[in-house]
């Protein structure tokens, strides 16, 4: 996937999560929570997923979205590990086609997510990816 393919995605309307997001606690990830998976419906048809975490212990929470087959296309971080230049909350995004393939390397500071709930933070990034969420969204609104 290139940049062009990826801002079309992005761009496009009607995409859909019809799963619940369900933050659970799995021995693998303890104390973190977790979900893994949740298909992200386009009119592209690419195979795209969405998977997060959150760590109450910090707190921190992390959606990245995923292309099958390709590697991390998107991933928003708010109060996660500290990248130079970003701060801890940060988005990286696809730049260059070999983005997906370096776990998009580069991070852009994102301070308008600081200091939200994790809910907040959830809508925030449905509405600016052109996503709606029919499912139910399962963790305590607690403030990062």
């Amino acid at each position: 996937m290139n940049r062009s393919e990826f801002e079309a995605l992005r761009s496009l309307p009607d995409k859909q999560i019809t799963a619940d997001i369900r933050f659970e606690l799995k021995q693998a990830t303890s104390p973190n929570l977790t979900f893994e998976d949740v298909p992200v419906e386009n009119a592209l048809q690419y195979e795209v997923i969405l998977n997060g975490t959150f760590k109450p212990d910090l707190p921190s929470v992390t959606f990245n979205f995923v292309l099958r087959g390709v590697g991390p296309i998107c991933r928003v971080c708010v109060n996660g590990a500290l990248h130079s230049g970003a701060g801890r909350t940060h988005k990286h995004d696809l730049r260059r086609e070999s983005d997906p393939r370096n776990n998009l390397p580069e991070a852009f500071a994102r301070p308008d997510l600081a200091d939200l709930s994790v809910r907040e933070v959830w809508e925030i990034l449905l509405k600016q990816a052109n996503i709606v969420h029919t499912g139910a969204f399962h963790l305590p609104d607690t403030q990062l």
